[in-house]
């Protein structure tokens, strides 16, 4: 069994650490796998940059970049009309890169797509005469334009007006995407893998993918990384980040405060300009809990003060920045006593599994994918969707309710039960092997 994975990139954002998780759980269940990205960061082996099968010569370079630019501007004049109203939520077209051939030269039983925006995988370009396992990272593929489409329900029949470009016309560049998406698909062999059965439910819905078979898989993780470190492994873990990030000594000065104040974490990548992160929702609770006179640390990750500013009078907020090695998540999940992931939309929840398989709490709004990671009350708290009174109540309940451990404790089993790269892994190679079955007749 031979299979290629395909990701925009190997090691930036969760599809790409997720995928790459997946890759090596399948190995390990006997399948031959490798990963075509179009940027490669890092060394593995497996891995293969789409920049090999591209021609080197002058004359092809100068022609693609000719190309390129043409195809550039004849999209930013699509978008246009829609630049200024526009909702701040990710969107994206249909636009690819040349591939110089690569889906076709490469050998393999079944195709295994992850994230293939950002101009990688035109969906035209992609093989009819193979197998294709598409596994959903967000909900680009069976809308027009949205990554996310919220509350918006278009997708079950036909994009049309998006009310995230307020277009105001039926015909617009939603529509349009969407239409070449129903072309794409329609003489691909695609079989859809979601991380939660919420997305399931919505793949199934589509008016795109919903006559293609679904099947739920979660994310997973490296049970022997993401795991509760002892006492003297959170000292030494720590004083080792400081010396990759002296914003941590922020972090150090924190912990030694933990009897009297308890320290809570906050991942927040572009939370400030993405409002799908819900930040505006956790400000107002932290602000109910100042109010109330909660002292607490509060660590945040993925920001800088300038990016998210907020001063209260009884919480100390630490920003550190973007944080890219996993040892320092790690350490930073550990040492926290409770996580925020206030999102009001997940796939699945990446970094609420990894907080938990440190033994760390979560609490999050009752929403989406998320919902099918955190246990309310047994590993977490669910807040009501948007409540940030509830969100408030779930901070102190965590904090209240784990004087045991049992929470810490659930959180761990949770993630041994469920989320392993051995059991996920498995999962996949049992899929793969049915297609297969299934091709051969």
């Amino acid at each position: 069994m031979k299979v290629l994975s395909v990701n925009t990139n190997d090691t930036h954002g969760g599809a790409a650490r997720a995928a790459m998780r997946i890759m090596q759980g399948v190995q390990q269940h006997g399948v031959e796998t490798q990963m075509l990205v179009k940027e490669q960061h890092s060394r593995d082996t497996a891995v293969v940059s789409l920049h090999q099968f591209l021609p080197k010569n002058k004359l092809y370079c100068i022609a693609d970049w000719v190309a390129q630019k043409l195809k550039n501007k004849y999209y930013h004049r699509l978008w246009r009309p829609y630049i200024k109203t526009k909702e701040n939520v990710f969107m994206s077209d249909s636009r690819g890169t040349r591939m110089g051939g690569a889906l076709q030269r490469l050998d393999y039983d079944v195709l295994h797509l992850h994230w293939i925006n950002q101009r990688f995988i035109k969906l035209q370009d992609l093989p009819e005469n193979k197998p294709i396992v598409w596994t959903l990272h967000d909900s680009w593929p069976f809308c027009g334009v949205c990554h996310y489409f919220l509350d918006c329900e278009r997708y079950q029949t036909h994009c049309v007006d998006c009310p995230m470009l307020h277009s105001g016309k039926e015909k617009d560049l939603a529509y349009r995407i969407f239409e070449e998406k129903l072309r794409a698909y329609r003489n691909l062999n695609l079989h859809i893998v979601t991380p939660s059965r919420w997305l399931g439910e919505c793949a199934k819905q589509s008016a795109l993918l919903g006559q293609f078979p679904v099947t739920v898989i979660p994310n997973c993780l490296d049970t022997d990384v993401y795991r509760p470190l002892t006492e003297n492994e959170k000292n030494k873990h720590l004083e080792l980040a400081i010396q990759r990030n002296q914003a941590l000594r922020k972090v150090k000065r924190a912990v030694g405060e933990k009897a009297a104040k308890p320290l809570i974490l906050y991942g927040a990548m572009n939370a400030a300009t993405d409002r799908i992160k819900g930040f505006a929702s956790f400000l107002s609770a932290l602000r109910m809990l100042d109010k109330q006179g909660f002292e607490a640390n509060l660590v945040v990750f993925g920001a800088s003060e300038s990016d998210l500013p907020m001063q209260f009078e009884h919480i100390r907020v630490h920003f550190l920045g973007y944080i890219s090695d996993t040892d320092t998540l790690v350490t930073l999940y550990n040492l926290a006593d409770v996580m925020v992931v206030s999102s009001l939309t997940e796939v699945f929840g990446q970094t609420a599994s990894e907080a938990l398989a440190c033994s760390t709490p979560v609490v999050c709004f009752q929403t989406t994918g998320i919902q099918e990671v955190v246990d309310h009350k047994i590993n977490g708290y669910q807040a009501a969707f948007k409540d940030s009174s509830d969100l408030a109540q779930g901070i102190r309940w965590c904090l209240d309710n784990n004087h045991d451990g049992s929470l810490s404790k659930a959180a761990r089993e949770k993630v041994i039960r469920e989320y392993t790269i051995d059991r996920v892994g498995e999962m996949y190679a049992e899929l793969y092997e049915t297609i297969r079955r299934k091709v051969r007749g």
